[in-house]
């Protein structure tokens, strides 16, 4: 009898507990700043991400997103000049602005410290692949990143937020020889200084999402 009773104590527990999850998909739109850190001359450039998502609403406090993204990175750069290594002289060189094409994932921890206010804050991780960029092979194939922000949520489901988002892996590529996001670079291998100035992706972002409630 009190294994009955046991057993239903924990069938009324774990149905409430269920009746408070809820799954929602939805898709998300905005603009990124994004730049390049210890890049000289470098400055934010703006462009597009978006994401398809899928929410999942544990409780009054707390959610899980998991989101598909895309999200157009870079920075712009203004013409600089370097030293010439054959003979000692200032080089001028044209500059070129930087675009990169990711598509990744992400998991964002949604905490609603006010229940039912609609604002909260949000924290997670994002791995995201380098589809293409303008940068000749300098760039990376991947990238990890670590993401906060705060947002407001409408009844409705329509939502907005902001969030920075700081890569956590140097962007260049070491199997490349390269010089154009970072001329005089030398492979990385061997230069002294390659991790004291580590050029990492530093995103703010600025969306508008929707919750559909099917």
């Amino acid at each position: 009898m009190k294994n009955y009773y046991l057993a239903l104590i924990c069938l009324v527990f774990a149905s409430t507990t269920f009746a408070q999850v809820k799954v929602r998909p939805g898709i998300k739109a905005g603009l990124n700043s994004a730049t390049i850190t210890n890049i000289e001359n470098a400055t934010r450039k703006i462009g597009f991400q978006g994401a398809i998502f899928v929410n999942i609403h544990f409780s009054k406090v707390y959610e899980l997103q998991v989101e598909a993204s895309y999200s157009n990175q870079g920075f712009k750069r203004d013409n600089f000049t370097i030293i010439n290594p054959n003979d000692g002289q200032l080089l001028a060189v044209n500059a070129k602005d930087i675009n990169i094409h990711y598509i990744g994932a992400a998991v964002s921890n949604k905490f609603f410290f006010i229940p039912d206010s609609g604002f909260h804050v949000l924290v997670g991780p994002s791995l995201e692949i380098n589809m293409s960029d303008s940068s000749d092979n300098d760039i990376l194939g991947v990238d990890l990143s670590f993401f906060a922000g705060i947002g407001y949520e409408l009844p409705i489901g329509l939502g907005f937020e902001a969030r920075y988002k700081q890569g956590l892996v140097d962007v260049r590529n070491l199997f490349y020889n390269g010089d154009f996001i970072d001329p005089g670079y030398n492979n990385g291998y061997n230069g002294s200084n390659y991790y004291d100035d580590m050029k990492l992706n530093s995103v703010i972002q600025l969306s508008v999402y929707y919750k559909f409630n099917f």
